[in-house]
């Protein structure tokens, strides 16, 4: 910049320079299959000494990056990463006749999606490609809302992996909700997803694509160049579009050897039909800060011709007053979000510390097909379970080594893969569509 086309900065450093860095710093980390890990302690260790060596690698998700089974848990990365913490909250937002109390719905559920990351730091099996996930929800159309009469959270990994129940035809008074997802893409790790419920006319679809970067005191994941949203569709309501954007999570407490996680960052919601938005903003902790909350945000009107997509890049601080606010909410996160429409009393929005993850429906092993997740990563799992893990070590490069074999087959033969349950052109949009005829295995 203003320099001549010969004169190299002295802390840059080529494209060529940078990759070969990047691929010793890969090669160094994949020979970690044989580290030895006693404990939750060792654990962590282990994973700190291995983030260490990728400080200033700008995406380690992108390095794919293979990782003993002693440093993950026991569950599939397409069933952790589901939004479906409360569906309760989730048909609620069909409810409401006011589309203000409709947009603070939509937002009590999207915290509601951040249950998983209330508890224990989880890093599950990366999904191979072409894996897809199967589920669903029988939820009481009485708790519609979200139930509070619960008295603990679970652990996020063991409510996933083990409070499975099977369902039946016969759910009387339920509202069933679905979850359909699938591997599209290995390089980079993408997803689709799709979830819905007929009887209430909702559905939401997205691509999950994320990134990640260690600085050395702490790891960054943010929405990756995939990710363009959760799109939440409410049917009966003349297809009203919510567009949920994802926060940025803090990976901190590396230091100290006890991990959580911090959001950071803005998002927003916004529905182009109502001319209605939200600004999410949370605040950033400090370990010795006495602060009284750590998100805060508002809803307000907007003109659609005048701001378009310019609210993406909005604070609190940059809402236009000439947008009307009609509510403001604000709280912790992670505990209580209380919230306040004009000229209204303050009311409860979300209790996050009185949820719980709710229980999920999925087929028995022998139901299901070769692909779908729990039949990929049982083997590994169940090994894991049984604290054999060597064993489930080999298994899993087991695995890992058939993906290779048949992604270079595909080469060979000069083939794309192709999504079996989503229509390919889902990228520019980020907003995924089933095809008619996909094998939908409930």
């Amino acid at each position: 910049m203003g320099k001549s086309a010969n004169v190299t900065p002295r802390n840059s450093v080529s494209a060529d320079s940078e990759a070969q860095r990047q691929k010793m710093q890969m090669e160094t980390v994949g020979r970690t299959e044989d580290i030895q890990v006693d404990g939750d302690q060792s654990k962590f260790s282990a994973i700190l000494n291995i983030l260490r060596k990728l400080v200033g690698v700008a995406d380690i998700i992108d390095m794919h990056l293979s990782l003993p089974s002693q440093l993950l848990d026991p569950i599939p990365n397409l069933e952790y990463w589901n939004y479906m913490e409360s569906p309760e909250h989730f048909i609620a937002i069909t409810e409401s006749d006011d589309e203000v109390e409709r947009m603070l719905a939509v937002l009590a559920w999207w915290f509601s999606k951040l249950l998983k990351h209330t508890g224990r730091v989880h890093k599950p099996f990366n999904s191979v490609l072409g894996e897809r996930f199967f589920c669903h929800w029988d939820v009481p159309s009485s708790a519609a809302g979200g139930s509070s009469d619960v008295s603990r959270r679970e652990d996020t990994a063991s409510s996933s992996i083990t409070n499975v129940s099977v369902g039946t035809d016969e759910t009387g008074d339920k509202l069933r909700v679905e979850y359909i997802t699938e591997q599209v893409s290995h390089h980079p790790p993408v997803s689709a997803y799709t979830y819905r419920c007929s009887e209430r006319g909702i559905e939401a679809v997205g691509i999950d694509h994320i990134k990640a970067k260690f600085t050395g005191l702490s790891a960054t994941v943010a929405p990756g160049s995939e990710s363009k949203g959760i799109f939440v569709t409410l049917k009966q309501r003349g297809n009203e579009m919510y567009k949920c954007t994802h926060p940025t999570g803090n990976i901190v407490g590396w230091l100290r050897g006890t991990l959580k996680v911090q959001m950071i960052e803005n998002s927003y919601i916004v529905c182009a039909k109502s001319g209605l938005a939200a600004v999410v903003e949370f605040k950033e902790e400090r370990w010795f800060s006495k602060d009284k909350g750590n998100v805060s945000g508002k809803v307000f009107r907007y003109n659609k011709s005048i701001f378009g997509d310019k609210i993406a890049s909005w604070r609190l601080k940059d809402i236009p007053k000439t947008c009307e606010v009609v509510a403001t909410f604000g709280g912790n996160w992670d505990q209580q979000v209380t919230v306040q429409r004009t000229k209204e009393t303050e009311r409860l929005l979300i209790d996050m510390a009185a949820l719980q993850i709710a229980d999920k429906s999925v087929k028995p092993l022998e139901e299901q097909g070769d692909l779908e997740s729990r039949r990929v990563w049982e083997p590994v799992a169940s090994k894991m379970r049984q604290g054999k893990f060597a064993e489930a070590s080999r298994t899993k490069r087991a695995i890992e080594e058939n993906q290779r074999t048949l992604a270079a087959g595909r080469k060979e033969r000069g083939e794309a893969f192709v999504p079996a349950l989503f229509k390919p052109d889902y990228s520019a949009s980020g907003r995924p569509e089933l095809l008619d005829n996909a094998p939908i295995n409930m």
